[in-house]
């Protein structure tokens, strides 16, 4: 593994830090919704550099920013359950309840709308009418949990 492979890692890991310190705070703005997005975006990116590190560790380079699109390449590549990581960008497996019946409905018009593929544009700039549409709230231990499946799944000799 190259030294710029492990910044990869050492950078997703810099990310959930500030993240988790972020989620920490008492700041005045943390019950605001642009603050909850900006501690967002830190496992977002967090979770991108991941799949970046783990992509060159089987020799392939991307240069996207949509974790969806890193994330097809990685379950190729990485297919064992061993090397699932569980984040909340995920919308694969995305089912509506059957208590909400136009649920469905409503979360595709959603989806079309802000796209998930844009979500780091959704989380860095303020709502218009393209972006904003999810909202995230996490608690200070999330990080912590992120952070302990990338060190499980990259220490895995693959």
């Amino acid at each position: 593994m190259s030294n710029s492979n492990q910044e990869f890692l050492s950078m997703a890991l810099a990310y959930i830090e500030i993240g988790k310190v972020s989620a920490k705070s008492d700041s005045e703005l943390k019950n605001a919704s642009e603050y909850e997005n900006a501690i967002a975006y830190q496992l977002y990116h967090s979770v991108e550099l991941f799949y970046k590190y783990m992509l060159l560790k089987k020799g392939q380079t991307k240069r996207v920013h949509d974790i969806a699109a890193l994330e097809t390449e990685y379950k190729k590549l990485f297919p064992g359950p061993q090397f699932n990581l569980e984040h909340p960008f995920d919308f694969s497996s995305y089912q509506a309840s059957d208590l909400n019946p136009r649920e469905a409905e409503m979360a595709e018009a959603h989806m079309k709308k802000f796209k998930p593929n844009f979500m780091d544009q959704h989380l860095r700039y303020p709502s218009n009418h393209n972006t904003g549409g999810y909202s995230y709230k996490f608690e200070s231990c999330y990080f912590d949990s992120i952070k302990d499946q990338m060190l499980r799944i990259s220490a895995i000799d693959c």
